[in-house]
């Protein structure tokens, strides 16, 4: 994602997005989309309303995606290149269908992706959704002299893998070390965008692996890899 200052959203959009409707928690515009992107808009339309945010394409002094709140202020930026559904999840944290479980030592991770069906040249986000056992809790990155969760995924002839999205770590006391530590408990959800490359169509698959350490008050238990696979679909 990327963010720019209000005041420069202002002035690049201002005037095309002044009549977009608003749903209670918003808006997300598309300027100047492509015919495979307004009918991917289209598809998520019922997506975007069920979270309370009208979706609208519009011509515009520029390709991409903006983001308004409920007062109209332009909040984010995107490329022209995310897919709607993409947009859905990093800004209002929507659950893509089709979404399944991976039980793992002290976590299951719940696996999904934005879209099942892709485009070369499109941005779309593949999400995990990770549940701690009760009293649990995994290191996030950053922290220091302790393993820290990571997500590991390599470039493929399909697609270019971008950097993972981490949620902001809550500072946490632990007093068998008397150490204060930045860590993730109970539920948290880990987003990464690839984009597609390939213009071979038909089904591919994107592989990875979540490394982790769980802990409890008391010890850390051995560190863990979990194999991850999306099964996607180019189209023709």
């Amino acid at each position: 994602m990327r963010r720019l200052a209000i005041f420069g959203l202002f002035c690049a959009f201002a005037m095309p997005a002044a009549d977009v409707r608003l749903g209670p928690q918003g808006a997300a515009v598309l300027f100047n989309a492509s015919k495979g992107g307004i009918a991917e808009l289209e598809e998520h339309r019922e997506a975007f309303r069920k979270l309370g945010v009208e979706v609208a394409a519009q011509n515009g002094p520029s390709s991409g995606w903006v983001v308004l709140d409920a007062k109209r202020t332009l909040v984010a930026k995107y490329d022209a290149s995310y897919t709607s559904a993409a947009i859905l999840i990093h800004q209002f944290r929507w659950r893509p269908p089709g979404m399944h479980e991976i039980e793992g030592k002290q976590l299951v991770t719940t696996i999904g992706a934005s879209n099942a069906v892709i485009s070369p040249g499109e941005r779309v986000t593949l999400v995990l959704d990770i549940d701690l056992a009760p009293n649990m809790h995994v290191y996030a990155p950053g922290v220091e002299g302790y393993i820290p969760i990571d997500w590991k995924m390599d470039n493929s002839a399909a697609a270019q893998v971008h950097e993972p999205v981490f949620p902001h770590a809550e500072k946490l006391y632990l007093k068998a070390i008397d150490e204060t530590v930045p860590a993730y408990r109970d539920h948290f959800r880990l987003i990464r965008d690839i984009t597609v490359t390939t213009s071979a169509a038909g089904p591919f698959t994107m592989d990875g692996v979540l490394r982790y350490q769980a802990c409890d008050d008391r010890v850390c238990y051995i560190p863990q890899t979990m194999a991850l696979h999306w099964m996607l679909e180019n189209r023709p």
